[in-house]
């Protein structure tokens, strides 16, 4: 039932419809015509029909980005606590094998003691057999000394690393032919030179020059005779060999060696070549 109040009235020509439309709908119409229902409120929601209000996550400072809270499937497992790298201080360095000395390339082999350093005296001797030849002339006529010869070698000096020794070497071959020169003579190259040997540490291989003053002399066969002898000239050898090391100080081996000589002698000038194999051994 609807109660209008008497001392609010309807204007004129509105009447009928008016009590049509609150028929209708009285609740609305209340609220329309009951002037008191426009400044009452309405009635309170309790708490428990409210819905909880929506709140967003925290991002801020976690790193993750607002899409990646819509697909739970793409959020990666998070470990508590944080699995980090351990200090620098605690991780070894990596070792690095110090070179080989005399080769930088080289490192030197781990678990391997390091082998003694070939510094400081350096001597060298060589033994062995080869051919030779000189050729030149005397008293006008052409000669020639060929055939099987002796040499023998004897350097000393100083090693300042272990790749390099330099020394004062006397050397010299002895020609086992006849020199035809006179009745059981013979020709021998006696030589004084510089020694530069160079090594090459890992394999025990080496090679040696010697720049040297040479003279030729002619001798009897038993070398206790000199009959002649010519100028000083120019003569070089040259060693190439391996050796073994029988100690850390001594090493023996073998080596290829060749050698020249060129000299005046009564005007004329003389030639000597050859070569052989010869023993070596070695202190350094």
């Amino acid at each position: 039932m609807v109660t209008v109040r008497r001392d609010r009235r309807a204007p004129r020509g509105w009447s009928a419809p008016l009590a049509l439309w609150l028929l209708a709908s009285p609740a609305d119409a209340r609220e329309l015509t009951d002037p008191e229902a426009w400044t009452s409120p309405a009635p309170a929601t309790t708490e428990s029909a409210r819905p909880a209000p929506f709140v967003a996550p925290e991002t801020s400072g976690s790193g993750v980005e607002p899409s990646a809270l819509l697909s739970p499937a793409a959020t990666p497992p998070v470990v508590d606590p944080p699995v980090s790298n351990p200090p620098s201080a605690l991780v070894p360095p990596s070792y690095v094998a110090p070179p080989v000395p005399g080769e930088p390339g080289r490192p030197a082999v781990a678990g391997k003691a390091p082998e003694r350093e070939h510094l400081g005296v350096f001597v060298h001797a060589d033994l062995g057999g080869g051919y030779a030849r000189t050729t030149g002339s005397r008293g006008g006529s052409s000669f020639a000394s060929e055939g099987g010869a002796l040499g023998v070698g004897v350097a000393v000096g100083w090693a300042p690393d272990e790749a390099w020794a330099l020394g004062l070497e006397l050397w010299t071959w002895k020609s086992l032919a006849d020199s035809g020169l006179g009745p059981n003579t013979s020709v021998e190259l006696q030589a004084l030179g510089l020694n530069v040997t160079r090594y090459i540490v890992r394999d025990d291989v080496f090679a040696s020059v010697v720049v040297s003053g040479t003279r030729l002399a002619i001798t009897d066969a038993g070398d206790r005779v000199e009959y002649d002898s010519s100028d000083i000239g120019f003569g070089l050898k040259v060693l190439l060999g391996k050796e073994w090391h029988v100690t850390s100080w001594l090493g023996l081996g073998v080596a290829g060696e060749l050698f020249l000589s060129v000299n005046r002698g009564g005007g004329e000038t003389l030639r000597t070549l050859g070569g052989g194999l010869v023993f070596s051994c070695t202190g350094r």
